[in-house]
């Protein structure tokens, strides 16, 4: 913070130094000014006047400009540091704005305009008084700042303003009479509109623009906060979606390793050479029942050859039994053919949908939810329904997205089994209709399909 202040301290003092030095250097070119209204009164020729009138707008409207900047980075100081009302605001700039400028006139002796200049110091404050001074883009204050001073440094040179002291230093005095003797003075006028109106217009669109810009901005950087926060949450909802499937995969570690246990408890009481065969092939058996367990968790392009019933049975222990208002009906076909898939992932998948039916709000009296499996060309169907409330269509296309819910879960589920379904080569489908209940039906090639498919491609 304390470097930052410096910065602005030596911007601050930057431009009052050459506000001051601009005043120094520039008398030769206010000896100019003079010469070029002495030759359009010598030759008659009144464009000699009109660039004696640019000269003057110019160099008056760049001192203003520095000597305004420099007093607006030492007022960014301030309200930093002190909180005050927008008349001390004003008041402040104005009073600091007239001591710069008086001192310039008092120590190089150059020409002074201080009805335009404070006329063109109001309108810059009104144009950038929307924007916070202290945060107010320094670039873009300058651009509004030197054309509002430029387009008033005009109206000095104009005769029709003169009853309201407008152009009372020496130089505009001289072109104004200049004007007057070669009987220009709506020439004079004219050429002052020509500049003071586009320049005016030009510094307020170009505040609007910039305004416009900075709260475009603002509002890109909220929408990007927002967006950060969103995937901030769904990382922790997926985190809690693995921390789950971790949870599933120990549970289901269970059956196995109480199998080993169990007979490796009996094989010290067995002297039976037949029965410890037999229990050591289980035991092989469970362990490797666990190692293709963790594989499938690990590894996601890890798949085994699995048949339907298996499944449909490990589904099956995964649905609560203790509510007595849920009825869960498994209707398999025969004859089903085998799967290729990763087991631990499929079944999670699944599980996910089922979950879904479970929680969704129903008014009947008891939840019905229907597994079906049948066998289709290339494949199996795998149909889950309910008679839960269904899903309005309007929320039909949007149940696939991350976050989204329908019934105040996650909104991870859905998105996850469409994700594991698309992996294994499979489609996903949903229907429902409001009031009657949701159907989702998961389609997986069967293992002969995969194989079949890899032969053509010949692998």
């Amino acid at each position: 913070m304390k470097n930052k202040y410096n910065i602005i301290y030596i911007r601050t003092f930057s431009f009052i130094i050459l506000g001051f030095l601009f005043s120094f250097f520039t008398s030769p070119f206010w000896f100019n000014v003079i010469v070029k209204i002495r030759e359009s009164i010598y030759t008659g020729d009144s464009a000699h006047l009109i660039l004696a009138s640019a000269y003057s707008s110019i160099l008056f409207s760049i001192q203003s400009t520095l000597f305004f900047l420099g007093t607006i980075s030492l007022f960014s100081i301030i309200i930093k540091k002190y909180q005050i009302s927008s008349t001390g605001v004003y008041a402040f700039i104005i009073v600091v704005f007239f001591i710069l400028n008086k001192i310039a006139v008092v120590l190089f002796v150059v020409p002074w305009e201080p009805i335009t200049m404070f006329i063109g110091l109001f309108a810059t404050m009104i144009l950038l008084d929307k924007q916070n001074y202290s945060t107010f883009p320094f670039i873009q204050t300058i651009i509004i700042a030197i054309q509002v001073f430029f387009a008033f440094q005009w109206l000095n040179i104009m005769p029709i303003f003169s009853f309201l002291q407008v152009g009372q230093s020496d130089i505009s005095i001289s072109i104004k009479i200049a004007g007057e003797y070669l009987k220009s003075e709506s020439v004079l006028s004219f050429i002052g509109f020509s500049f003071f109106l586009p320049f005016t217009f030009s510094a307020s669109i170009t505040a609007s623009l910039f305004m416009s810009y900075a709260h475009n901005i603002i509002i890109l950087e909220e929408n990007y906060k927002k967006e950060r926060d969103i995937q901030v949450i769904k990382s922790k909802e997926m985190e809690n979606r693995i921390y789950q499937e971790i949870n599933s995969l120990a549970h289901d570690l269970k059956t196995p390793l109480v199998t080993v246990r169990g007979l490796n408890s009996l094989i010290p009481l067995c002297n039976d050479t037949d029965k410890l065969i037999d229990y050591s092939e289980r035991i092989e058996g469970a362990i490797t029942k666990m190692s293709e367990m963790i594989s499938s968790f690990l590894y996601a392009s890890s798949r085994q050859k699995l048949k339907v019933e298996d499944l449909i049975q490990y589904i099956q222990a995964q649905i609560p039994i203790e509510d007595e208002s849920l009825n869960v009906y498994i209707d398999l076909e025969s004859e089903l053919p085998l799967l290729y898939v990763n087991k631990v992932r499929v079944v999670r998948a699944l599980i996910n949908i089922v979950e879904n039916a479970i929680v969704v709000p129903c008014i009947h009296k008891f939840k019905h939810i229907i597994i079906k499996v049948s066998h289709v060309e290339g494949g199996v169907n795998i149909s889950i329904s309910d008679n839960g409330i269904g899903i309005q269509p309007s929320e039909l296309e949007n149940i696939w997205e991350i976050g989204y819910s329908t019934s105040k879960t996650s909104g991870l589920g859905l998105p996850f089994a469409k994700q594991i379904v698309k992996d294994h080569n499979g489609s996903i489908k949903i229907e429902s209709k409001p009031e009657k209940g949701t159907l989702v039906t998961v389609y997986l090639p069967s293992a002969n399909d995969i194989q079949n498919k890899r032969s053509d491609c010949g692998e």
